[in-house]
């Protein structure tokens, strides 16, 4: 993407594993920030990772959405509610919210490494983002969990 796309830095290299509760992800390498009707995964690079006893790397909070719109837009819309001030704002994303209660020195979406997953029809996002949920286990050990208000 283009040098203004301020979401492009933060996504994960083609050459990164990524994995997520014991779980390897594969990214979907044809997509870009440009793409609508997508699942995306976050995950905070400040907290703990750590090698499991079977040799996998595990991220404690990671985060699986959805968007309809362009992927770069939808992560302006999380952008704007890193306001520490402002809890009217931070609490309408899981993401500002996770940086609040555990990094509130370092209030900033560029703690989040983001993956653009699959790319699906609107009417299968629900679907989609339940699904990989459930299986990365993101609500019970991930971002997923938390009460994010609307």
């Amino acid at each position: 993407m283009t040098g203004r796309c301020k979401l492009c830095p933060l996504l994960f290299g083609l050459d990164e594993d990524i994995f997520i509760n014991g779980e390897k992800l594969i990214l979907d390498s044809n997509l870009s920030c440009k793409d609508k009707n997508v699942i995306y995964v976050s995950q905070c690079q400040i907290c703990v990772v750590y090698k499991g006893t079977n040799g996998l790397i595990y991220y404690e909070d990671s985060y699986f959405g959805q968007t309809a719109t362009e992927t770069n837009t939808r992560f302006n819309g999380h952008r704007s509610k890193f306001k520490i001030n402002d809890c009217k704002d931070y609490e309408k994303s899981a993401l500002s919210q996770h940086c609040y209660d555990c990094h509130n020195d370092a209030m900033t979406l560029s703690n989040f490494k983001i993956g653009i997953v699959k790319k699906c029809k609107p009417v299968d996002l629900d679907r989609e983002e339940s699904r990989f949920i459930s299986k990365f286990r993101t609500d019970i050990w991930g971002l997923n969990r938390m009460n994010v208000i609307r």
